[in-house]
C-alpha cells in the first residue's frame, strides 16, 4: 500500500540533527515509503534548508512558501503527489505547522520534542529526548501519548575513519593540540563571530604557538558567507574582530589570520571526522554543543553581548528592534532578561542539570578566552574526565530507530492492511573508538 511519512522542519540544526537520521532510518526499514520533508517558516533559517534537501535523493520537498499555501488552500504544487494513508512527524519549527498539516491530508500528527508540549488534542504521540521529560508530561497527558526515543543527535553523529588517519588526511600534526572553531550555521552567527573567533587565534597562539586550528564548514555555510564575515567592516566591527584573508592551496582552504596565524577549513563532508580529533573546541551554543558532547570533545561555549540586540527573539519579541527611539535597547533588555532565566546554554549542561562545560556570557574580550583556554588545556586529567561525562550524559543512538517501530504501529492501527510492516530489530553495540587527540603535559 501506498503512504507518506511527512517531516516538518524549519532550521539547520534541525535539518542535520534530527531530519538527517531519521531519513536514513526511514530508507532502511520503510524503502517504500514516499517522504515529503515540508520545509515551515522560521525567522532562524539559513536560507540553505532547501538545497540540503538534495542530499535525501527520492524525497520530496515543499518550500516554506508551498507549505503555508497548502495550509491556507488546500492545493499542493504539481510535484507533490499525496497518498491516502500517512504520518506527520514533527522535527522542529512551531508545531501549529505540523497540526495543520495533518488537518489537511487527515494524517496523524506526532512530534518529536526535548519538552515543547501544545495541541495536545491534536497529536497522536510526543517523542521525547529524555526520560525526566516523559515522566514529567505523562502527568499531564495520557500515558500512550508519550514515548521516550532518545537524542536523534546521537544518531545524526557518526565517523567512519580511524582519527590518527583522519589527522594525516587533514594534513594535522599527531604532537599538536586541535582548536576546532564553530561559529554555527545561521548567517547571523556565523557573520558576526567569525572575526571574534579568529582574533581568539591570535591571543591563544601568543602562548599555544604550537595549537593548530580548525573551522568546520557548515552544510549551510557557504565559503563566501564566511569569506565576507572576515573581510567586512560591519561584521569586523561588532564584536571587534580581527579580519581574515581566504586563501586556497592545492589540498585545501585557510583563513589567514592578521598575525599570520593559519585556521584551515574543513569542508562539510569531514565535519565529524574533524571534530572527533579535536582536543578541544569553541562553539556558540546550538547544535553544535550536542554534537561534540556525542563525540566526547570538550568544549569552551561563548556567548559574546556586546551586541545583544543583534540577538534573535522569537515571536512579536522579534519585532521590538523595529520601534523607534527605543526598539534596539528595549531588545537588549529584553534578549539579557531572558538569558537570566536559562541555566545553561549548551545542550549537554541542559541534559545534565550541571556544569560540564564551561560558558563564558557577557562582554569579554579575546584575551580572556585565551587565557580560559589554556586553563583547561593545562589540565588534561579535567579533559578526559569531561570527555567521558558528556558522552554519557547524551546517551546511545538508536532514537530514529524507535521513532520509526512507532510510526508503523500508527500506521497498523490505523488501517490493519499495514500489518505487514516490520520494524527493524535493534542491535546496540557501541562501535569501539580510538582517541588521538594530542595531551599537553600540565604546567
Amino acid at each position: 500500500m501506498d503512504f507518506n511519512i511527512i517531516l516538518t522542519t524549519n532550521g539547520p540544526g534541525e535539518m542535520s540533527a534530527w531530519v538527517q537520521p531519521m531519513i536514513y532510518e526511514i530508507r532502511k526499514t520503510l524503502p517504500q515509503a514516499r517522504i515529503i520533508i515540508a520545509l515551515v517558516p522560521c525567522p532562524h533559517s539559513s536560507g540553505q534548508e532547501q538545497a540540503f534537501t538534495r542530499r535525501f535523493y527520492g524525497a520530496s520537498v515543499l518550500k516554506p512558501q508551498e507549505t503555508v499555501h497548502y495550509l491556507l488552500t488546500g492545493k499542493l504544487p504539481p510535484h507533490i503527489v499525496l497518498a491516502r494513508h500517512g504520518v506527520v512527524l514533527h522535527l522542529g519549527g512551531d508545531q501549529l505547522f505540523s497540526v495543520g498539516l495533518g488537518w489537511r491530508s487527515s494524517f496523524p500528527v506526532t512530534v518529536y520534542t526535548e519538552k515543547l508540549v501544545q495541541w495536545k488534542s491534536q497529536v497522536r504521540r510526543y517523542y521525547f529526548r529524555d526520560r525526566s521529560q516523559e515522566q514529567r508530561q505523562v502527568k499531564r497527558l495520557a500515558e500512550q501519548k508519550c514515548k521516550w526515543v532518545g537524542d536523534l543527535m546521537v544518531d545524526a553523529v557518526k565517523t567512519a575513519d580511524h582519527s590518527v588517519s583522519i589527522r594525516q588526511k587533514l594534513n594535522l600534526r599527531l604532537d599538536a593540540p586541535v582548536i576546532s572553531l564553530l561559529p554555527g550555521s545561521k548567517p547571523l552567527k556565523v557573520l558576526n563571530t567569525t572575526a571574534f573567533l579568529l582574533k581568539i587565534v591570535d591571543e591563544l597562539s601568543l602562548q599555544l604557538p604550537q595549537a593548530q586550528f580548525i573551522l568546520p564548514q557548515s552544510s549551510f555555510t557557504p565559503l563566501s558567507e564566511i569569506r565576507q564575515a572576515v573581510q567586512d567592516p560591519r561584521y569586523l566591527s561588532v564584536l571587534d574582530g580581527s579580519p581574515g584573508k581566504v586563501v586556497h592551496d592545492r589540498n585545501s582552504t585557510s583563513l589567514i589570520t592578521p598575525q599570520g596565524n593559519k585556521v584551515q577549513i574543513v569542508p562539510p563532508n569531514w565535519n565529524y571526522a574533524a571534530l572527533q580529533v579535536s582536543d578541544l573546541a569553541l562553539t556558540l551554543p546550538g547544535t553544535n554543543t550536542a554534537e561534540l558532547a556525542v563525540l566526547g570533545i570538550p568544549m569552551l561555549v561563548l556567548l559574546p553581548l556586546k551586541r545583544p540586540e543583534l540577538l534573535p527573539l522569537d515571536g512579536i519579541a522579534s519585532w521590538i528592534e523595529h520601534l523607534p527611539f527605543v526598539g534596539r535597547r528595549l531588545k537588549a533588555h529584553l534578549v539579557k532578561q531572558r538569558l537570566a532565566a536559562i541555566d545553561f546554554l549548551a545542550l549537554p549542561n541542559q541534559k545534565a542539570g550541571a556544569a560540564l562545560v564551561p560558558e563564558l556570557i557577557g562582554d569579554f574580550s579575546a584575551a580572556e578566552v585565551a587565557e580560559k583556554v589554556m586553563e583547561m588545556l593545562r589540565d588534561p586529567y579535567q579533559l578526559r574526565e569531561t570527555s567521558m561525562h558528556l558522552r554519557e550524559v547524551m546517551g546511545d543512538d538508536h532514537a530514529a530507530q524507535r521513532i520509526v517501530a512507532d510510526l508503523i504501529s500508527i500506521l497498523q492501527d490505523n488501517d490493519p492492511r499495514f500489518s505487514h510492516l516490520v520494524a527493524r530489530s535493534s542491535d546496540y553495540s557501541v562501535p569501539e573508538d580510538s582517541d588521538s587527540r594530542s595531551q599537553l603535559p600540565p604546567s
